[in-house]
């Protein structure tokens, strides 16, 4: 048994290879194939984390058009195959080199079950279509909410002579926003950073479908919490100061700035 408890290994379900008798696993430095755990490769979670839909991924549906299948790729820890594994029967591996894990549905899904979990890439604002029983035949519109309930409590707040059995409501993806998720320079903002840039970008001004309508914070160019996001290259400072206030300037979001804004930003207004 190997001493890098610590390290993942790559798991291959490419359909291709459905009726190999082992399962495949991705040897050192993402170069072939191997079926020993002894000749896998071992990677870091950092690594895997950065590859993302490289090492991380399932196969394509034809039904949805994008890669939603079952799935192909994933990483797990090298401790958790070794628990399955055996050693291969003599004659089927060079030099009889194991362990080995056997291709079988309880082992695939003890793996599936235990693979690396990546951190989202991106967050969804969902969509509904609203309907209103007084509202004309065909009518709708379209609103936002983390679910169906939430989402009729906000239009019966807001139209207090229907009730709730005249409001339905109903999933609208195709609508939905897709919001990037908070990477590590978003994180490790300081709260008046965080909000600094939130207001910049105005996603502090009542409502968050709104965010991104400004791109600019005025103050003193000598202000320790811009100055830090210029740093940063989340915002940049004008060249020229503004004629009512003297040492006063316009800071300017940049597209690393705005990005991140997004990130920070609530799906939904509270």
């Amino acid at each position: 048994m190997t001493q890098n408890m610590d390290q993942y290994i790559i798991v291959d379900l490419r359909a291709e290879w459905a009726r190999r008798p082992f399962l495949s696993f991705w040897r050192p430095n993402f170069a072939g194939y191997a079926y020993p755990l002894a000749w896998a490769g071992d990677y870091a979670k950092a690594t895997v984390i950065e590859k993302g839909d490289y090492l991380t991924g399932r196969r394509y549906s034809a039904a949805t058009g994008k890669d939603t299948g079952k799935w192909e790729r994933f990483a797990v820890l090298r401790s958790v195959a070794e628990a399955i594994a055996i050693d291969p029967p003599p004659g089927q591996i060079d030099g009889n080199t194991g362990p080995v894990v056997v291709n079988n549905k309880k082992n695939r899904d003890h793996l599936i079950a235990n693979r690396l979990r990546l951190p989202p890439t991106e967050r969804i604002r969902k969509a509904w279509t609203i309907c209103v029983a007084r509202w004309l035949e065909g009518d709708s519109c379209t609103g936002y909410g983390p679910s169906a309930s939430k989402v009729r409590a906000e239009v019966r707040r807001h139209l207090d002579d229907v009730s709730f059995a005249d409001i339905t409501v109903r999933r609208c993806k195709e609508k939905d926003i897709s919001l990037p998720a908070p990477d590590e320079i978003a994180l490790g903002l300081t709260p008046k950073e965080r909000d600094v840039l939130l207001h910049a970008h105005g996603s502090t001004c009542g409502d968050v479908m709104k965010a991104g309508f400004r791109d600019y914070y005025y103050t003193d160019r000598a202000n320790p919490v811009l100055c830090s996001l210029v740093a940063k290259g989340l915002m940049r400072q004008s060249d020229r100061e503004a004629p009512w206030g003297e040492g006063d300037v316009y800071f300017f979001t940049t597209d690393a700035g705005k990005h991140c804004a997004n990130s920070l930003t609530p799906e939904y207004n509270p």
